[in-house]
């Protein structure tokens, strides 16, 4: 037979039981939401190569060094020198993130005679499955192209323009978050410009993320 105190603990064990039902949803939901990015600051670095191919104009750098009696090359096609991507952004909500960035270039163009790239601008992520742990993303942005030549004599026969130009980029990849506040990723993408010349670099990028709070 049940003694006294078990059957007047009995009610409250209940009650106790049924709290802890009712709190478990919102648990679950807080677990679910732990990947989201929103009001979230992030910095980010990433390591950027590819391949170049360009169309020149008449006084666009060349692309390759030109052969006597021969016109210069127009249409050219090389690897692109590694560069590394830093950017800062901000999510307002989980599934958009706006972000500045810099892409400074390891080492120069010889193809183009030009100096280790300059670039600046902005742009931001969209995200699918943003509560999720592992999310796709895209990434369209626009930015400031305005590293110069280094002057080679060989590269000087058509006074070369080395203009500060404008880009488009548009990428698109993964990102796996391994907690709230640190991720990593990998993108695939095309930057072009058209002011130069027409030239897109087909581009493949690693990196890493970190946000607070």
């Amino acid at each position: 037979m049940l003694g006294l105190s078990t059957l007047l603990a009995t009610p409250a064990l209940a009650a106790e039981a049924e709290g802890e039902a009712a709190k478990s949803p919102a648990k679950a939901d807080e677990a679910k939401d732990s990947f989201g990015h929103g009001f979230q600051f992030g910095l980010r670095a990433g390591l950027v190569g590819g391949y170049n191919m360009i169309f020149r104009y008449d006084h666009s750098p060349y692309c390759a060094v030109a052969q006597p009696g021969k016109d210069p090359q127009k249409v050219c096609g090389h690897g692109a020198p590694l560069a590394l991507d830093l950017a800062a952004s901000f999510a307002p909500l989980d599934f958009v993130e706006p972000y500045v960035f810099m892409r400074l270039g390891l080492a120069g163009e010889t193809e183009t005679d030009t100096k280790p790239l300059q670039v600046f601008g902005v742009g931001a992520r969209i995200y699918t499955m943003s509560d999720s742990a592992f999310k796709i993303f895209i990434e369209p942005g626009l930015a400031y192209e305005f590293e110069g030549g280094n002057g080679a004599l060989a590269f000087q026969g058509n006074h070369p323009e080395y203009k500060n130009d404008m880009l488009i980029h548009l990428a698109a990849g993964p990102q796996l978050d391994f907690a709230k506040y640190v991720g990593a990723f990998v993108d695939a993408g095309l930057t072009t410009g058209v002011l130069r010349a027409i030239h897109t670099e087909l581009e493949l990028q690693v990196g890493v993320q970190a946000r607070f709070p």
